[in-house]
């Protein structure tokens, strides 16, 4: 009796700060939205992108190559650095096709890493995990998500147009995840993937995709003239090509975390976990939106 009383208090604790921490991030998040203002996205990009990269050097603290991937962080700060100032600087003149900083980037952390393991001996294939957990840890927070999230905002003509297509992105992203958890709670019987995430239900992917698509149309028909460039029948392609790359970063995320063998990829937000864990579904689902409003466009579909 006492053990179950201390798990349901446990439970409600944990409820309760996560609930707090939402609240506060989604204030934060609608207060710089609100405002319009690019600086103010750029500053909030470049916090999460910065925390995210520092959990991810945290958790892979005891794989082989840190010299490697302190390397790729410093190559990160100058990645956001650039982007920052070229965007904020002189907005007009980015192009959204001119994918040069990244290129540059993983050129810059692959050579770095490979010649900083110069000075080891060869013990089996561990120079080429570091240099492959460097690469990653540049491309996974920097490049898909700090990196695409400014090519959305600056996408369209309009800044304000960018913002909404954010909007749309995360709302999207957070309410597939929230329709796989209810729908998967309610009625899931067949697990989907039981040894990545054995909470997650076929019945709970397939509900979610719903909920994926009403939060698609919500934001579009919120944002007035913000959206109308987008056609329904591609508010509809957007929502599912989105709603299918936000389970796969959070499935990635998993992955990551259980064959590092931890839980979460950090303690900074309070019943949540890490930025990465707010953030997992946005590495996938951005770029995914970003290429297919790209081939939209140039398609004239």
């Amino acid at each position: 009796m006492v053990s179950t009383t201390s798990n349901a208090s446990s439970r409600a604790a944990s409820f309760r700060a996560r609930l707090l921490s939402t609240i506060l991030l989604w204030g934060f998040v609608a207060f710089v939205f609100a405002s319009g203002k690019l600086w103010l996205m750029g500053i909030m990009v470049a916090l999460f992108t910065l925390i995210g990269s520092i959990e991810f050097l945290a958790l892979t603290r005891e794989a082989p190559g840190s010299e490697c991937r302190k390397w790729g962080f410093i190559v990160c700060v100058g990645f956001l650095l650039y982007i920052l100032l070229q965007v904020l600087g002189s907005p007009g003149a980015f192009r959204h096709d001119d994918f040069r900083p990244e290129v540059g980037g993983v050129l810059l952390v692959t050579m770095g890493s490979f010649c900083l393991r110069l000075r080891f001996p060869i013990e089996g294939d561990a120079s080429v995990k570091a240099v492959s957990l460097a690469l990653l840890g540049f491309v996974y927070v920097p490049v898909l998500f700090g990196g695409f999230i400014i090519r959305l905002a600056l996408y369209p003509q309009e800044v304000s147009s960018g913002f909404w297509l954010i909007l749309l992105v995360v709302v999207v992203a957070k309410f597939t995840d929230m329709g796989a958890y209810l729908v998967g709670t309610l009625i899931g019987k067949h697990k989907a993937i039981p040894h990545i995430s054995p909470a997650k239900s076929w019945e709970g992917y397939i509900g979610s995709l719903f909920f994926a698509i009403g939060g698609s149309f919500a934001v579009h028909a919120l944002s007035g003239d913000g959206l109308s460039w987008l056609s329904w029948p591609h508010v509809l392609g957007l929502g599912l090509v989105v709603a299918i790359a936000a389970m796969v970063g959070d499935l990635a995320e998993s992955i990551l975390k259980r064959s590092l063998q931890v839980k979460d990829s950090g303690q900074i937000l309070p019943g949540i976990g890490g930025v990465l864990d707010l953030i997992d579904s946005l590495c996938f689902a951005l770029p995914a939106a970003f290429f297919y409003v790209y081939l939209q466009r140039l398609l004239g579909a």
